[in-house]
């Protein structure tokens, strides 16, 4: 694709970007590059940071205005300033074409993204934990508003959706898509330690599993699971981005808690194949997440994406593991991958695709509640306790992610993983037990009132209680 062709116009594209994190300062710093977008207004709950991120991206002081109402922000927008300020309602009335949501906020994405599409703007979801809970709600309101609602090339669910039907409009048969995650396991073998995420962690004998003995396989990689135990190997993030393209691709996990496997690169389409042909997978379509295990002098995954293709054609197949592509052992399966993702620098290109020619990154009507994410404790739970979201990778202590598939609140049903920040338990939760609406009471917000709209929208359309095996790009 002709990326220059497929964006011509003189047309300069505006949007306003709701969170100054490293997400936001991204666009922001991006539009200042691009001749067709703009960014002109930063929002943030300090909007002193909001300001700060603008100059960051090398918005002169002057040109700045900190504004705390509608009237302040219209004359500032007229005098041609860049806007930073507290809220969404303060910039909404102002012609802007899209709005970044970016905040990371579960409950202030939610309430920014309905704010924006009722406002008659598109959206660009960047806060995943939003979009994990009422994503299907807002994508269909997005067109009954005439708009769109969109994930963003960056995140990894935009970019594996962009693979994902790359490989199927080419024809080729899925038999797993996902992504690698966050933090590389990093082995240094004079330490006897694998770094992750600028920890060391003890790994005496990793020198004995490094390679994968013919026909053991699937037992050396569970043997490194067990000696790394110390390490995290599944994270909130990774099942949250998964269970967006779950929605958008009818993709589906091959187990709740996913295999979440500890895998050179070169392993990936040996061990991501199906049961007989050696792989670990019950069924074609699986999504999934592994551990990209590496020498230090090795490349990174970095968090990318990747699919893992059937080989139908052997001579064709031959030729390109000749030129390095990375096929399975027994060169039945190949991954196809993408070793990166950019952040804000390249949501961009999503934002211009949505308003310029009215496609979105995600999965448009196809998007339903097939799954959500939810939670499963891993230690006993008492009474009185409230659950509180913490940290950089939104986490609840005492709490593991899964994927299921989706049901309304109900007291029988699980409740969606971001819906349970701020929520009082009720009574005793044993360890390894799925949290429902019978254990806790949730704090009333706009994200659980656009879940229960989700709920009755989508009434007539939520699959049986038994996963999937089949999807739509399989």
């Amino acid at each position: 694709m002709n990326y220059l062709q497929h964006f011509e116009t003189d047309r300069v594209v505006e949007a306003c970007i709701a969170g100054a994190g490293d997400f936001g300062r991204g666009v922001l710093r991006q539009a200042r590059q691009m001749k067709g977008f703009s960014a002109r207004i930063a929002i943030d709950i300090n909007p002193e940071k909001a300001a700060e991120a603008l100059h960051h991206a090398g918005i002169p002081d002057t040109q700045i205005m900190v504004c705390h109402s509608g009237k302040d922000a219209e004359q500032a927008w007229q005098n041609g300033l860049f806007i930073a300020t507290a809220s969404f309602e303060t910039v909404q009335a102002l012609p802007f074409d899209i709005l970044v949501e970016s905040t990371g906020i579960p409950d202030v994405g939610a309430r920014y993204a309905e704010a924006a599409l009722l406002a008659d703007k598109h959206v660009g979801i960047a806060t995943k934990e939003t979009e994990s809970v009422v994503g299907p709600y807002l994508t269909r309101l997005a067109y009954q508003q005439g708009r769109l609602f969109t994930p963003l090339d960056g995140d990894q669910p935009s970019l594996l959706i962009g693979l994902l039907t790359w490989a199927k409009t080419l024809g080729f048969e899925i038999i797993a898509a996902g992504k690698s995650s966050e933090y590389d396991f990093i082995w240094d073998e004079a330490s006897a330690t694998v770094t992750c995420n600028g920890t060391a962690f003890p790994a005496p004998g990793l020198d004995e599993l490094w390679e994968l003995p013919v026909g053991r396989e699937r037992d050396v990689v569970e043997a490194r699971s067990k000696l790394l135990a110390a390490i995290p190997q599944i994270s909130v993030p990774d099942l949250c981005e998964m269970v967006n393209v779950a929605n958008a691709t009818g993709l589906s996990p091959d187990r709740p808690e996913f295999h979440a496997m500890i895998l050179r690169t070169t392993e990936v389409p040996t061990l991501l194949d199906l049961q007989p042909q050696g792989g670990v997978l019950q069924g074609p379509g699986r999504l999934e997440v592994f551990n990209c295990l590496r020498r230090p002098d090795e490349l990174s995954f970095a968090g990318g994406v990747f699919v893992v293709v059937r080989c139908e054609d052997p001579h064709v197949w031959a030729l390109l593991r000749d030129k390095g592509h990375v096929l399975s052992r027994n060169e039945h399966s190949a991954m196809i991958y993408l070793p990166r993702h950019l952040l804000g620098l390249e949501a961009p290109i999503s934002l211009l695709d949505v308003v310029l020619n009215g496609l979105t990154s995600g999965g448009g009507h196809a998007t339903t509640p097939k799954f959500d994410l939810t939670a499963r404790t891993t230690q006993t739970i008492k009474a009185g306790q409230r659950l509180e979201m913490r940290g950089h990778h939104r986490h609840i202590e005492g709490l593991r992610p899964e994927l299921h598939p989706a049901a309304p609140l109900s007291p029988t049903e699980k409740v969606p993983f971001y819906l349970l920040p701020g929520a009082d338990v009720i009574r005793d939760i044993e360890p390894n037990q799925p949290i429902t609406l019978a254990d806790v009471a949730l704090p009333d917000s706009s994200l659980k009132q656009l879940r229960i709209k989700q709920d009755e929208l989508f009434q007539h359309h939520h699959p049986a209680t038994k996963v999937d095996t089949t999807s739509t790009l399989a």
